[in-house]
C-alpha cells in the first residue's frame, strides 16, 4: 500500500471512530431574536464596521466631515437624524476685555454664517439656534421660546456695530481697540482635538472673525489641556458641547452668578456671566412646583440670555444613526440613542439577529462606576427603565405608573405597575425597587452619571408593596426625569459588595429587563437574546474566558474532557485562574472542578457521579475567571453537548483495524527505509575505485 493511502485510510478510520463514539459540540441555535452589541476601538474602526457590513447599524457622533460626506453618499447606508435636546456653543470669558463689551459679543453673532457650519460641518445634520440655546427637540414640548431675536448672518450689520462702538478697521484691516488706540490683540477659540465637528467649527468661526477685522485664530488642542484652559480661565473663547436633557437644569448651571465660583475649578458658569434678572429665573427654573411655572421660567430665562449673548449659540446636532438599508426600521426617540434603538428592536415583526457597533465601552455594566455609550445601551436593554420616554422625548410611565413630587419638591413618590415580574416569573415588588436603588446610593462613585442626583438622596423607603418613597436634600422639581433611567433588580440577588463586575457576577442582570445576557466579552462583544423567547428556565453561565468557545474530546472511551482555549493576558500565559464545567441534568447543575493543564489551556473531565455520561443531550457551559492586574476578561459561554450511545464491538473491530493499518504503514516505512539505505551503500561501493598498496622494494 503506498504511504499516501496509507495515510488516507488510517484518517478515515479515525473519523469512524470519533463519529462513533465520542461526542459532537452543537452551539444552541435559535430563530430568536438576537441582538450582538460590538466594539470598536476607534469611530473611523466602527465607521469601517458598519460600511463593510460587520454590523447592521451604528450611532455615531464626533464625525470628521469628510467622514460624514462619505456615509451620506453610500448607496447601501442610510443615515437616519434622531432629535437632540444637547447643543454647541462657544464660551466667551466676560472677564476679558474685549469681550465683556455686549455689542461687540452681539456684532460676532451676526458676523457668524452658522448656516454654512450645519451645512458643511453636520452635512445638514442639525440646526442653528437663537441665543435662548433651546433646540427644536424643546421647542416640541413647550419649552423654546421663539419670539427672540435670532440674529441672522450679516457681516455688514457686524461691521456697522463694531465701527458704532469705536472698534475701526486699522490699515492691515484688523480692528483697532479704542481703548488704547492699538489693533486688537489676537485671541484664541479652543476646540478639542477629539471633538472633530467642533473643531471644524470654531475654524469656520475663525475666519468669519477675521472677515470683519477681528483677530481671532482656531487652537484644538488635547482635551487634557483643553479642560485645563476651561477650568483656569486661560482663554478667551472656547467652544464645546452641553448634553443636554429634558430637564434644562444646564441653563442654571452654565449662566447662574452662583456658579461662577473661586477657585475656578469649582465653578459650571465659566464664563463669567452676572445678571440679577437671569439669576432669578434660574432659580425659579430649578426650584418651580409645577410644570407650568417651570417652562415659564425658562422663556424668560432665554429672553435675557438673547439680550446679554454671555455665549454664541453653534448648532445643535442631530443624534445620528447610521445602518445597512433594510436591517431595521429605525424609530427615533428624541435625545436618546438607547431608547432609539430599544424602541426600534420592539417594533421588529420578525425574529431575527441584529448587530450593533458602538465606540469603546463593555467594560463593566455598573451605572455607579461609569458608562459609555456601548454600556448605556447594554444596560437599557438588559433592564426596564422606571421611566420609558416617548417619540418626542417625554417621561412615560415605565415600571412606574404614577409618579408625584411633594413636601416642596424634596420627596419623590413612585408607585409601581401590578402586573410587572422579572424574568423567572417571579413579582417586581417596592421591595425590590427599594434594595436595587439603596445598593446604587451606597455603591455609587463620582465618576457615575447617576452621581449628580442620588448624591442628594437622603432616605428611600418602602411604603408597600407597591410604592417607595424617595427623599431629597435639596428640592428638585426634575427629580423624576433624572432617575427615570433607573430600574429594579430582585433584591435577593444583590452583590453584598461593589466591585469590578459585581452586578454582572451576582446574576441580577440575567432576570430583570426585556434582553438576557448571554455572552460578555469585555471590551469586545456583548450577545443578548429576548427574554420573551430565551424562555424563563433558561440558563445564562458566566465564565471569564478569553476565547470564543470550548472543545471536547473522548478519552479512552470512558470519560469526556473539556478544554478551554489557550487563556493570555498581554502575551502570558495565565496559569491561577479558576475552570468550571457544569452539565444540568434532570433539572440540577452538577459542576465539576477543573485544573489548568498547560500552556494557558483549562481542562474538566466530564464523569458525572464517576459514571459515564449515557447517549443524549447535555446543556453543558464552561466558567474560566481570574483577576487580571488591570481588568476581568470575561465572557458568557453556553453551548450543547450531545454523546452518541458507544457500540463496543463495532469500535473494538475499528480500533483493531486501526492499530492493524498503524502497525502495517509503520512496518512498511521502516522496510521501504532500508531498502534504500542498502542501495545507497551498493552505489557508493560501485563508484569508488579500489587502490592496491605498493610493494615495497
Amino acid at each position: 500500500m503506498k504511504p499516501r493511502a496509507q495515510l488516507l485510510f488510517i484518517g478515515l478510520v479515525i473519523i469512524v471512530i470519533i463519529v462513533g463514539e465520542a461526542l459532537v459540540l452543537v452551539p444552541s441555535q435559535s430563530a430568536a431574536k438576537i441582538v450582538v452589541i460590538k466594539s470598536y476601538p476607534s469611530t473611523d474602526a466602527l465607521v469601517q464596521g458598519v460600511s463593510s457590513g460587520e454590523v447592521d447599524i451604528a450611532p455615531l457622533e464626533d464625525l470628521a466631515p469628510q467622514t460624514l460626506s462619505q456615509l451620506k453618499n453610500d448607496p447601501n447606508l442610510s443615515i437616519v437624524p434622531v432629535g437632540n435636546f444637547g447643543f454647541t456653543y462657544i464660551g466667551l470669558n466676560l472677564r476679558n476685555t474685549p469681550l465683556n463689551n455686549s455689542v461687540f459679543r452681539e456684532a460676532m453673532l451676526y458676523g457668524f454664517n452658522r448656516e454654512r457650519v450645519v451645512n458643511e460641518v453636520l452635512a445638514g445634520y442639525g440646526e442653528t439656534l437663537n441665543p435662548g440655546f433651546f433646540s427644536s427637540a424643546y421647542g416640541s414640548l413647550g419649552w423654546r421660546n421663539d419670539s427672540i431675536e435670532s440674529y441672522p448672518y450679516n457681516p455688514e450689520k457686524a461691521s456697522a456695530l463694531l465701527d458704532s462702538i469705536g472698534f475701526t478697521r486699522s490699515s492691515s484691516g484688523v480692528r483697532t481697540n479704542p481703548a488704547t488706540g492699538q489693533v486688537l490683540r489676537t485671541m484664541m477659540i479652543f476646540s478639542k482635538l477629539s471633538a472633530p465637528e467642533a473643531v471644524a467649527a470654531a475654524n469656520l468661526f475663525a475666519e468669519d472673525m477675521q472677515a470683519i477685522g477681528l483677530p481671532v485664530i482656531s487652537f484644538p488642542e488635547t482635551d487634557f489641556d483643553f479642560n485645563g484652559q476651561k477650568v483656569n480661565y486661560y482663554f478667551d473663547m472656547y467652544i464645546d458641547t452641553e448634553l443636554g436633557s429634558i430637564a434644562p437644569t444646564w441653563m442654571y448651571d452654565l449662566f447662574a452668578g452662583v456658579n461662577d465660583l473661586y477657585p475656578a475649578p469649582l465653578s459650571t458658569n465659566l464664563v463669567g456671566y452676572h445678571n440679577a434678572t437671569f439669576d432669578e429665573c434660574a432659580k425659579q427654573l430649578v426650584t418651580a412646583s409645577d410644570l407650568g411655572s417651570a417652562k415659564a421660567a425658562a422663556l424668560k430665562c432665554q429672553e435675557q440670555l438673547s439680550f446679554d449673548l454671555p455665549a454664541i449659540p453653534v448648532y445643535s446636532k442631530s443624534l445620528l444613526i447610521v445602518e445597512r438599508r433594510g436591517a431595521l426600521t429605525i424609530h427615533p426617540v428624541t435625545g436618546s440613542i438607547p431608547d432609539t434603538i430599544a424602541a426600534s428592536l420592539a417594533n421588529m415583526m420578525e425574529p431575527g439577529v441584529v448587530k450593533i457597533g458602538e465606540v469603546a465601552g463593555l467594560t463593566d455594566i455598573n451605572p455607579t462606576i461609569a458608562l459609555g455609550s456601548a454600556d448605556s445601551l447594554v444596560l437599557r436593554l438588559i433592564t426596564n427603565p422606571l421611566l420609558i420616554h416617548g417619540p418626542d422625548g417625554s417621561i412615560q410611565p415605565g415600571v412606574v405608573q404614577q409618579w408625584q413630587m411633594t413636601d416642596n419638591n424634596t420627596n419623590l413618590r413612585l408607585s409601581l405597575r401590578s402586573d410587572l415580574e422579572f424574568q423567572d416569573g417571579t413579582t417586581t415588588t417596592a421591595g425590590d425597587l427599594t434594595a436595587t436603588l439603596n445598593w446604587l446610593v451606597a455603591n455609587m462613585l463620582p465618576s457615575s452619571p447617576l452621581y449628580p442626583i442620588l448624591n442628594t438622596v437622603t432616605g428611600i423607603t418602602e411604603l408597600n408593596d407597591h410604592t417607595v418613597s424617595i427623599s431629597f436634600s435639596k428640592p428638585n422639581f426634575y427629580a423624576a426625569y433624572e432617575i427615570g433611567n433607573l430600574f429594579a433588580l430582585p433584591a435577593n440577588l444583590l452583590p453584598k459588595a461593589n466591585g469590578p463586575l459585581a452586578l454582572l457576577l451576582s446574576d441580577a442582570f440575567a432576570r430583570s429587563g426585556t434582553y438576557a445576557l448571554t455572552r460578555f466579552v469585555e471590551g469586545t462583544e456583548v450577545d443578548l437574546q429576548s427574554a420573551a423567547l430565551r424562555g424563563a428556565n433558561s440558563a445564562v453561565t458566566l465564565s471569564g474566558v478569553q476565547a470564543e468557545d470550548f472543545s471536547g474530546t473522548a478519552v479512552g472511551g470512558s470519560q469526556i474532557q473539556i478544554r478551554s482555549q489557550p487563556f493570555v493576558y498581554e502575551g502570558q500565559t495565565i496559569t491561577n485562574a479558576t475552570f468550571t464545567a457544569n452539565i444540568l441534568v434532570g433539572g440540577s447543575v452538577n459542576p465539576i472542578q477543573g485544573s489548568y493543564v498547560s500552556f494557558g489551556i483549562y481542562g474538566a473531565n466530564l464523569n458525572l457521579n464517576d459514571q459515564r455520561l449515557s447517549a443524549g443531550n447535555y446543556e453543558v457551559s464552561t466558567e474560566l475567571y481570574a483577576q487580571l492586574p488591570s481588568h476581568v476578561v470575561i465572557q458568557f459561554a453556553q453551548q450543547d453537548l450531545v454523546v452518541h450511545s458507544p457500540q463496543l464491538i463495532w469500535q473494538f473491530a475499528l480500533v483493531f483495524v486501526a492499530l492493524v493499518a498503524v502497525g502495517w504503514a509503520v512496518y512498511s516505512a521502516r522496510a521501504k527505509s532500508k531498502r534504500i539505505a542498502a542501495r545507497r551503500v551498493r552505489r557508493r561501493r560501485r563508484r569508488t575505485p579500489v587502490t592496491r598498496p605498493r610493494r615495497k622494494r
